[in-house]
């Protein structure tokens, strides 16, 4: 295996747009395995950047994921995203400098069902959030080295994508570090709160627009009445004078 098959992983945590907190991939193992904690986002919805580094400390690929933490700062254990599996299927990203990346984020997300673990990248120029993550690995203060891995290879030979096929199911149930059934139901249905959320507000918008025009076309009766009164009695007035006139 060549230096351009090793690879390092890192795992980085944003607060707002900053970089708040860096980590090897081993110290975020530990982590879901609850032997460290992540004080600093204790009560909150973390979102963080599993980062594949290549040769150069050159960004491979990203998975832009987000853990709840709770109060005393111990990630979700029902955390289930599979970074690596995502960041090997996932899109093209943008250039940072040494080519496309690959990026998995919450509108590219190769397994759908994970994407609402994801979130997207925001910023532009150097204030990107792919950019700035790529400046935190150039700055190396995890003292990143690449190994030879086939963990988070990106390149896939014709026995892998047969296995891949084989085992389709089991990559989507069940397997550790995989979605499980209960989660993949509850994830179906908060997506589908998400879309009744969606056309309930688009129904209760057309609805407004309708009473708005009801509204409308009421005004303009209640107008047309009005002039047709004040025609109607300035009509009669004119008939009383054509009378008094006749006699």
């Amino acid at each position: 295996m060549s230096q351009q098959d090793a690879f390092a992983e890192a795992v980085l945590f944003f607060d707002g747009a900053d970089v708040a907190s860096e980590m090897t991939f081993g110290e975020f193992e530990a982590l879901q395995n609850g032997a460290a904690t992540l004080n600093q986002f204790a009560a909150s919805n973390a979102r963080g950047a599993y980062v594949v580094v290549g040769t150069g400390l050159a960004v491979r690929g990203v998975v832009c994921f987000q853990i709840k933490v709770d109060e005393d700062g111990r990630v979700d254990p029902d955390f289930r995203v599979p970074l690596r599996h995502l960041v090997r299927h996932a899109g093209p990203g943008p250039d940072v400098g040494c080519g496309p990346i690959r990026l998995a984020s919450k509108t590219q997300c190769s397994v759908s069902w994970h994407a609402t673990n994801l979130w997207e990248p925001e910023g532009a120029g150097e204030q990107s959030t792919i950019r700035l993550i790529q400046k935190a690995i150039w700055r190396n203060r995890l003292g990143l080295k690449l190994v030879k891995t086939d963990e988070v290879k990106f390149e896939r030979t014709h026995d892998g994508l047969r296995a891949e096929k084989e085992h389709k199911i089991d990559q989507a149930f069940g397997d550790d570090g995989r979605v499980s059934l209960k989660q993949l139901i509850r994830q179906h249905n908060q997506n589908l709160d998400v879309i009744t959320k969606k056309y309930r507000a688009d129904l209760e918008q057309q609805q407004q627009i309708y009473l708005d025009q009801i509204r409308g076309c009421r005004d303009e009766i209640q107008r047309l009445k009005s002039l047709l009164k004040h025609e109607q009695n300035r009509n009669r007035r004119l008939q009383s004078l054509l009378r008094g006139e006749s006699r």
